[in-house]
């Protein structure tokens, strides 16, 4: 075997093996990606599902155009007054009693997090999940 031969040889190898990488890895994000979207509008249809009335409220609140910028909500009793020096959205334990679980179960989904400074539970709506509820 002459030294041209095997030169062309690892060079035509190595650029099947990288061709070879390359493609692989491009398909496997589409479906990686598919996967991800699939999985996404699955857990929103079951937020939607589970929490209705929530999920209306809080789609109502982030289409007020006096709310453009807010992300920051409480979770507190309707009676109960917070001290609060730029302007956020309310949640009420009391009109929602299930309120409390779908907090939680937004936070698994990472779609929250949780940011309370003192006693009133306060939280940051994610802007993956304020684009969101936005759409509806």
């Amino acid at each position: 075997m002459d030294i041209l031969s095997l030169a062309v040889g690892f060079v035509v190898g190595s650029l099947t093996g990288a061709a070879g990488t390359y493609l692989g890895n491009k398909y496997t994000d589409k479906r990686r990606l598919l996967e991800s979207a699939k999985q996404e509008n699955y857990q929103w249809d079951e937020f939607l599902k589970k929490f209705p009335e929530i999920a209306k409220e809080m789609m109502d609140d982030v289409s007020k155009p006096d709310f453009t910028g807010v992300r920051i909500f409480f979770v507190k009793n309707s009676k109960t007054i917070v001290n609060k020096s730029e302007p956020s959205f309310e949640y009420y334990t009391d009109v929602h009693p299930n309120l409390n679980a779908a907090i939680m179960y937004l936070a698994d989904l990472g779609y929250i997090e949780d940011i309370t400074p003192g006693n009133c539970p306060m939280y940051r709506f994610y802007e993956h999940f304020y684009d969101r509820l936005k759409k509806g």
